[in-house]
Order: C-alpha cells, then sequence, then structure tokens
C-alpha cells in the first residue's frame, strides 16, 4: 500500500472521530502502515500527535479503529512517551513507559515509572509518582495508584492509590489518598488508612487508624492517636474522637472525644480537652475524670466531673 493511499485512509479516519467527538485530532510520523486484517494503524518514528490542548510525543504508536464505524477508538504510545498540556498558563505533563488516549472518553493513561507535574512560570507546583496514572479531561481529574507520592508546595504525601481533583485552571482543590496513607509537612505528619486534603480550606480529614506527630516551634512534640481526626490550619485546631489517645512528654491521656486548642494570641497549641469518661497517666498516678484538661505552657492537667485517683505504692 502507498503512502499516498495510507494517509487518506488516516485522513478519514481521523476526520471521522473528529466529527464524532467533538475533537480535531493530527498525526505525524516518519513511517505510518495501516493493517486492514487487525484494523490498526502502525506509526513509527517521532510520532507526534495532537487532539484538542492534548499533545503526545513517542518513539512509536499504535492506533485502534473500531471496525464497526471505522472511527478511532484510541491511541496506544510505548517506548518512553511524553503528553503535555498548556492551559492559563500551567503546562501539565505526564511521562510514562506506555501512555493510553482514549478518545471517547478523553482519558490519558499512564503505566510503568510514571510522572506527571503542573508547572507554572517553569517552576513545579505539584509533582506526582506512581506505577500507574491516569487524567480525565472531562472531570479534571488525575488518578494515581502504586506506590504514589506527591509533592505539593510544602506538602509531600504518600499513599496506595491517590485522587488529585483541579480546576478548570488546573489548580490544585483537593487531594484523597487512600490505603496507608501519609501527609507530611515540615516536621509534622499524618498517618491514617485514609486522608482528604482541601486546597481552598487548607484543612485535613484523616480516618482509621489515625496517628498525628506536632512537633511545636521550642521542639516539643504532641501525639494523637485515633480513628477519626480534623485538621483546621485557620484556627490551628485539631479534633479527634473513636479511642483517642495523646502524648504530651510525660502525660498519656485517653478518652472518647478530644480537642486540641492553640492560644488566641500566639496561635500555637497549648491546650487538651478530653470530653466523656477519661484518664490521664503520668508519674505513676492515674486520675479518671468526666473532663480533662491538658496545657502545655504551662505544663499541667486539670480534672473535672467525678474525679477518681489511683496512686500505686502509697507504703513506698
Amino acid at each position: 500500500m502507498t503512502k499516498k493511499i495510507i494517509n487518506s485512509i488516516l485522513i478519514l479516519v481521523f476526520a471521522t472521530s473528529s466529527i464524532s467527538y467533538g475533537a480535531s485530532l493530527t498525526v505525524e510520523s516518519d513511517t505510518q502502515e495501516f493493517k486492514d486484517s487487525d484494523r490498526k494503524i502502525y506509526l513509527e518514528g517521532n510520532v507526534k500527535v495532537k487532539t484538542d490542548d492534548v499533545n503526545v510525543l513517542s518513539p512509536r504508536a499504535v492506533v485502534e479503529v473500531d471496525p464497526k464505524n471505522n472511527k478511532v477508538n484510541k491511541v496506544e504510545f510505548t517506548d518512553n512517551a511524553y503528553s503535555y498540556q498548556l492551559k492559563d498558563g500551567k503546562k501539565h505533563e505526564i511521562k510514562a513507559q506506555i501512555l493510553e488516549m482514549s478518545l471517547l472518553n478523553k482519558v490519558v493513561s499512564a503505566e510503568g515509572n510514571t510522572i506527571s507535574s503542573i508547572t507554572e512560570s517553569d517552576k513545579p507546583v505539584v509533582i506526582v509518582t506512581a506505577d500507574k496514572q491516569e487524567y480525565n479531561k472531562v472531570t479534571n481529574t488525575m488518578k494515581a495508584s502504586g506506590n504514589v507520592n506527591i509533592l505539593y508546595k510544602n506538602i509531600e504525601t504518600f499513599s496506595s492509590q491517590a485522587f488529585v481533583n483541579l480546576n478548570d485552571k488546573n489548580d490544585v482543590k483537593k487531594i484523597d489518598l487512600l490505603g496507608n496513607a501519609k501527609l507530611h509537612q515540615g516536621k509534622n505528619k499524618i498517618h491514617a488508612d485514609k486522608l482528604t486534603y482541601d486546597n481552598i480550606t487548607q484543612n485535613a480529614v484523616a480516618t482509621g487508624n489515625v496517628h498525628t506527630d506536632i512537633t511545636t516551634e521550642d521542639n516539643k512534640r504532641i501525639e494523637v492517636w485515633s480513628d477519626y481526626q480534623t485538621y483546621d490550619k485557620k484556627d490551628n485546631f485539631v479534633s479527634a474522637s473513636g479511642s483517642t489517645k495523646i502524648k504530651y512528654e510525660d502525660y498519656y491521656a485517653y478518652g472518647p472525644k478530644l480537642n486540641v486548642f492553640s492560644d488566641k494570641a500566639t496561635k500555637k497549641l497549648n491546650e487538651a480537652v478530653f470530653v466523656g469518661r477519661s484518664k490521664i497517666e503520668t508519674k505513676g498516678r492515674t486520675i479518671e475524670a468526666d473532663r480533662i484538661t491538658i496545657t502545655m505552657n504551662p505544663k499541667d492537667f486539670k480534672a473535672e466531673g467525678n474525679v477518681k485517683s489511683v496512686i500505686p505504692n502509697i507504703g513506698n
């Protein structure tokens, strides 16, 4: 089959697809071969594909054509493919061993050493590495799975799976982490089964085996364990519920619900309040009460409501 006939078939297939999907598609390569037996077009050498504002570069690619309607279903790029999208001054890039572009769903899938990033003024805003990634142009959602690592501003996350929701300008709206999720911000760390970070409010919600490790400005640690936790950055406030435990120096306290407040003047975490039947252990003593308040500066605690103290070894 001559190159002229092949190009004619490509123009017909891609033009038909453009009418159906409402998007234009251009393809460039050194060689192109159409095999009628499997209804596929094989592209070799300096492959360049463009649809809407998405561009893909690869050494080779395979175009799959639906035999029923003669329309392009998807394009698979191999051998370290590269995809990029320019929008509102931001550049969204995806690199992987294999890239697959679905024209019907407007989804770009990546597999094998995947790296995706969004840069603005040549500076990376967010970088995602994972075994697999998927970008949906319709919903503006990035999905990553397998050894997921996200770098976003001063935040680093780790998880088995992640979803990144973007707005129309490719700004991050929300990050959902699933499976052994970890969020590190400076010296502060949150570990949980599931983590959600809202970039608009800059609040975090963690569920399942939650452990928060906070280092104060004077290098003292506050650790909180619970089934559920929320963090409000604006008010520097932590709320925890379900099998709650806190450790601060030699204070160990337990209870059903805990709120950690910051000082109104300094905005530093300074008061932890247990609500419900709780107990605190320190220096061999155990105190139970309906409400326990711990202060960090000055370091102290107060028990209120049906208070019961146990002091062992009084003979010694």
